[in-house]
């Protein structure tokens, strides 16, 4: 397996993985499979080149496996810390520890860039992410009710935060 970051170069293989993420985890994200097919190639290209932001691909034989995506904010008194975006590996690589290796490899960018802490937020349904999240020394700090809606239904976020 390789792990590394992605360029503009890999935008029809991170079109391809996001699109197949939010149409099989609906709860999990904030946008939409209906909203995003609809985006036009060079919103792709430009979403893998912005400055502050760090999309992390797995792969197996030039397969996409496995993304995570880092963003770092820009603001000065913030500068310190980053958020975990949008991890996601394909079902048929579950449990194979390709989650953990990209977590890793996002913390180790992370500090690379001097990030003291990183946040992200978890769907209160993911009982499989959260348990991962905490095995890695990620803390639930709070909760941030109804985020999500769906089909009339709302979703709670877990916050949570680690300190790198």
């Amino acid at each position: 397996m390789i792990i590394r970051e992605l360029t503009q170069d890999d935008y029809l293989l991170y079109k391809k993985i996001r699109l197949e993420l939010l149409e099989n985890e609906t709860l999990s994200f904030g946008s939409s499979f209906e909203e995003e097919s609809l985006f036009e190639d060079k919103l792709w290209k430009y979403r893998l080149d912005k400055e502050n932001v760090t999309t992390i691909g797995a792969f197996i034989n030039e397969e996409m496996i496995g993304i995570c995506v880092v963003v770092f904010n820009p603001r000065s008194k913030l500068k310190h810390i980053a958020s975990l975006h949008s991890m996601y590996v394909k079902k048929n690589h579950r449990g194979e520890g390709i989650g953990r290796q990209l977590i890793i490899h996002a913390e180790e960018a992370a500090k690379g860039k001097g990030i003291f802490r990183m946040n992200l937020s978890v769907v209160n349904s993911n009982e499989k992410a959260f348990i991962l999240y905490q095995k890695l020394g990620f803390v639930k700090y709070g909760i941030e009710p109804d985020t999500i809606k769906i089909s009339g239904e709302y979703y709670s976020l877990i916050l949570m935060s680690k300190k790198l």
